[in-house]
Parts: structure tokens; sequence; C-alpha cells
């Protein structure tokens, strides 16, 4: 009874402050992407961890200052620009597709109505002390997410022998060797989804900036790469985003069906191309369960679990097929163990023994 207690109390803590959770989740996330190079760093240079740490923090603070010196003014000015002139943007398209298609719309009425449900989508702050508790949150956020992140780096053997106290000893070997199968395919998944926000952010860009020659590329190119690691509804919203702002700046409808074939043939060399060689087989789910477990994420944990869902639901799936190992085919069964099946010809076009 004191034992079903206990679980419950501790149930309900973590659900009492599970605000507190993202910021210790993503710092997980990054340990997680950086611990190898790291320990690369700590072997190569024949240091301690900690100063590793140091050295592999400094030169990623170092970088994201110089790009962001030479990138975040334009970013900045761009996405003010856009986001001061999306009614304009919404109105163009709905002009648009009302003289393409002889559709009667209310123009401003539907213009207004889309521009309140992304205004409360955004949630965008109504007042300076909002603004200020909503800035300082997020700081306060990204400093828990970096200073957890060192820690989980620094102290990685220590977290793995705290969780063994939990299981008995004798399923030590089980769980270590189901977690190496898990972090194989978490680590692949990880660093392949970096690597196809690169690749989608530079084909973008190239394509809208010196092929379309659109305005605010560079800002729609980085939100398409971004857009990648949100399965399904990601590549959707970041299509529709370039094609509404391409129907804005050009007035011409033959852009916006020529962003969005772009967009189509990028995700197919993606899907066929990059994807195989990037991530491979690691992450094997049905495109059904794909959707669901991205829904899931969003009703549970909002943006953070639409990130998260994919790799969550693929280890469950590791799990699954490690303690209930997929049964052979009935063909493979109804075959004699040592037996040799025996070969068949084709005999006025009826397979027949030989």
């Amino acid at each position: 009874m004191l034992k079903w207690l206990a679980v419950f109390l501790v149930i309900w803590f973590i659900h009492t402050v599970r605000s507190v959770f993202p910021p210790f989740i993503l710092g997980g996330i990054l340990a997680y992407l950086l611990l190898p190079l790291v320990q690369q760093i700590a072997g190569s240079c024949r240091m301690k961890v900690p100063y590793a740490v140091a050295v592999l923090y400094l030169s990623v603070a170092g970088t994201c200052f110089v790009l962001g010196w030479v990138f975040l003014p334009t970013l900045m000015d761009q996405f003010g620009q856009l986001a001061s002139q999306r009614h304009d943007i919404i109105t163009n398209f709905l002009q648009q597709l009302q003289a393409a298609f002889r559709w009667r719309i209310d123009v401003p009425a539907v213009s207004g109505s889309i521009e309140a449900s992304i205004e409360e989508s955004v949630a965008r702050p109504s007042g300076l002390v909002h603004s200020v508790s909503l800035v300082s949150h997020w700081l306060l956020s990204l400093l828990v997410c970096i200073v957890s992140s060192i820690y989980f780096i620094v102290d990685s053997e220590r977290v793995g022998q705290f969780c063994l106290r939990f299981i008995p000893a004798q399923r030590h070997t089980v769980v270590k060797s189901l977690s190496s199968q898990m972090n194989r395919m978490l680590a692949r998944y990880v660093r392949g989804q970096l690597v196809l926000i690169a690749f989608m952010s530079v084909v973008a860009y190239l394509f809208l900036h010196f092929v379309i020659h659109m305005k605010y590329s560079l800002a729609v190119a980085i939100t398409t790469g971004f857009l990648e690691i949100i399965p399904v509804l990601g590549p959707i919203v970041a299509t529709t985003i370039a094609t509404l702002v391409g129907f804005w700046h050009t007035s011409d409808p033959t852009v916006g069906l020529g962003i969005i074939g772009f967009y189509a043939v990028a995700r197919w060399l993606e899907d066929y191309l990059v994807v195989p060689k990037v991530i491979g087989h690691a992450v094997h789910l049905h495109p059904l369960v794909v959707i669901f477990a991205v829904l899931c994420g969003e009703v549970l944990a909002g943006a953070l679990g639409m990130l998260i869902a994919i790799p969550v639901a693929a280890s469950i799936k590791v799990i699954v097929d490690f303690t209930h190992p997929e049964e052979p085919p009935l063909a493979e069964l109804l075959v004699a163990p040592g037996v040799e099946p025996e070969p068949q010809t084709e005999v006025s076009g009826k397979p027949q023994a030989t």
C-alpha cells in the first residue's frame, strides 16, 4: 500500500512541476550530442573531461558569436519586416486565389481571421511587463539548459551508475545491451536531423535567393531548415510560408507554383537520397505511428513534445523489439531445421518440384 502511495505521490509531483523539465530535457539532449566530441577531445589532447568541456563550449560560444555578428542583424531585420507586413502578405495571397480561381472570398474578413489565429497561436505578449518577464524566463531556461548539459557531460558515468542502482544486478548486462542499441539509434537520428536542417536551409536559400530573387529569402530558408525537426507538419508549414511570401513578393501565381514544386522535389531528394545515407534505418517507424506520436507529443508537451516524439517512439520500438523479438516468416517455420527447401522449376507456367 505504501509503495503505491509513494508512486502516486511521485507522479503527482512530476505532473505539478512539469514546466520545470524542458530546460533539463534540452540540456540532456545537448549533452548527448556533445559527449562523443568531448570524449574525442579529451582523448586526443590528453586532458581531463572538465577541461575538454571548457574548450568545446568556449569554441562553440566563439563560433556562435561570429555567426551572430555576421548574420543576426540581417535575420532580425527580415523577421521583423515579415512580422510587420503579415497583413499585406495574407491579403495579397487571398486576392491571388480569388483572381485565379474566381472564388468569392471576403478578403478582409478572412485575412483578419487568419491574423487573429496566428496571433493567438504565437501568444504575442501584450505589455512591457509581460515582455520583460518572457525574456527573463527564456534567458533563465537557456542558462539552466547550458549548465545542466555541462553537468550531464562531466558526470555522465555517475548518471549511468546511478540509474543502474535501481535495476537488479542480474539485469545489468541486458540493460547495458539495450541502452547501447538505443544510443546508436538516437545518436544517428539526432545527428542526421542536424544534417537535414543544414541541407534544407542551404538548398532553400540558394533557390529562393538566386532563382526566385525573393525578398527575405534568408529568413524563410532558416525557418524551412528548423521546421524539418517537426515530422509531417513541419515541411507543410515551411512550404506554406515560402509560398505566401513568394506570392506577396512577386504577385505571380506561377512563382508560388514553382516554390511548391521545388519544395516537393527537395523533399523527394531528402527522403530518397539524403535520409538513407545519413539516418539509414536507424528509426524505422510506420508513417501512422509517426503521425500519432507527433500529435501525442504536441498534446502532452507542446513544441518540445513534437520535437522529441519520434526519438521517444523509436526508443519504445527498440525496447519492444528487444523484449519481444519478431517471429520468423511462416514459410521458414514450415521448413524443418537443417533441411534445405527443394528447388522448383516452372513447367507450363506452373511451379513443379524437380
